[in-house]
């Protein structure tokens, strides 16, 4: 119980750190789109939090990711290149071309002030 109310208070901290120094890094239409709204009636909470956010590190270089909010939002993250080709310049040798099959699948959730929260579930011994 309090290794998991720690695990969410770290969460919460380097959200809001790393939504502060980032800022918007998003634009619906042309960085992500929503595909579903779950079981979400309001999506503008979810546009307000993906806007601000940076999905660098859920962004493959030739192909789009899909990622899943805990609510059943589902955002589909647009690849670099096609942000290179349409948006803005982006170094593309940053960006992986697929991810680690043995990768943790977050699971994401909308925190305080629309900041986006990455959920890992951890597995193993924790002391």
């Amino acid at each position: 119980m309090k290794s998991k109310i720690l695990l969410r208070i770290v969460l919460l901290f380097v959200g809001i750190t790393c939504g502060t120094i980032l800022n918007a890094q998003e634009i619906q239409g042309q960085t992500y789109a929503i595909t579903s709204n779950g079981s979400v009636t309001d999506i503008q909470p979810y546009i307000a939090a993906m806007n601000k956010a940076d999905m660098k590190y859920h962004r493959l270089k030739n192909a789009r990711h899909t990622i899943t909010f805990n609510t059943g939002v589902k955002v589909e993250i647009f690849s670099a290149s096609e942000i290179n080709t349409a948006v803005r310049s982006l170094n593309l040798s940053e960006y992986p071309e697929n991810f680690e099959a043995n990768a943790l699948i977050p699971v994401f959730s909308l925190g305080p002030n629309n900041f986006i929260m990455e959920e890992r579930k951890v597995t193993g011994k924790h002391y």
